[in-house]
C-alpha cells in the first residue's frame, strides 16, 4: 500500500479550497457549559497523494462567541478569535455519482483576539486574558462533493485546557464547536 501511495505521489495534484462555516460553539468550563456561535473562513491547499488520499494544510480565521445576540447589561460573555492552522488527512470515496470526503487531523489554534476579565468591575483596573494563546484541536469532517462544491459537517474538539489561572479562576476550560461548511474548490 505504501508503495502505491509513493508511486501515485509522483502524479501530484493540487487543489485550492476556500471555505465558510457557521455553527454551534460549546464552552466547557469547570463542569459548567455555555453555548454560542462559531464562524470560520479559510483557505486550504489539498495535496493529493493518490486518487483516494490527500492532505490539506490551510489557514482559517475562527470566531467563537457565547450568547452573541444577547444584550444583558452587566453580563460577561466570552468572545475569541483564532488563527487556525489545520492539517487534515482526507479519504475520498467515489461511487458512481456519489462523492464523499472523510477528514481527520490536528488544528493548531493561535488566539489572536482574547476576551479579558475586568477585576472589581472597574474598566480602568487591571485586566487579564481569559484563555491561553494556544490550543490544539482535533478536526473530524464529512463532506459531500457536487461539482466544484463540498458541503458537510466539521467539528473542532479542543484537546487542551486553555484556562488561564489567576486569583479569580483556577478551573478548566475546553472549547469545542460543530459547524456546517461549504467549500469551493478549484
Amino acid at each position: 500500500m505504501l508503495s502505491s501511495i509513493i508511486t501515485n505521489a509522483q502524479e501530484k495534484k493540487f487543489e485550492h479550497n476556500i471555505y465558510l462555516s457557521v455553527g454551534y460553539f460549546m464552552d466547557k468550563t469547570s463542569g459548567d457549559n455555555e453555548s454560542g456561535l462559531s464562524t470560520k473562513i479559510g483557505y486550504g491547499l489539498n495535496c493529493y497523494l493518490s486518487e483516494k488520499i490527500s492532505i490539506m494544510p490551510g489557514l482559517a480565521i475562527r470566531q467563537l462567541a457565547d450568547k452573541p445576540f444577547s444584550n444583558d447589561d452587566g453580563a460577561d460573555y466570552d468572545s475569541y478569535t483564532f488563527l487556525d492552522v489545520p492539517v487534515i488527512m482526507q479519504y475520498h470515496i467515489q461511487d458512481q455519482n456519489n462523492k464523499w470526503v472523510l477528514g481527520l487531523g490536528p488544528v493548531f489554534s493561535f488566539c489572536i483576539q482574547n476576551d479579558q476579565y475586568y477585576y472589581d468591575a472597574n474598566p480602568n483596573a487591571a485586566t487579564s486574558d481569559k484563555i491561553k494563546n494556544f490550543n490544539l484541536c482535533l478536526q473530524p469532517s464529512i463532506m459531500y462533493q457536487t461539482g466544484k462544491f463540498r458541503i458537510g459537517i466539521e467539528a473542532n474538539a479542543g484537546l487542551l485546557n486553555v484556562a488561564k489561572t489567576n486569583n479569580y479562576f483556577s478551573g478548566s476550560k475546553h472549547l469545542h464547536d460543530i459547524v456546517a461548511s461549504v467549500y469551493f474548490h478549484f
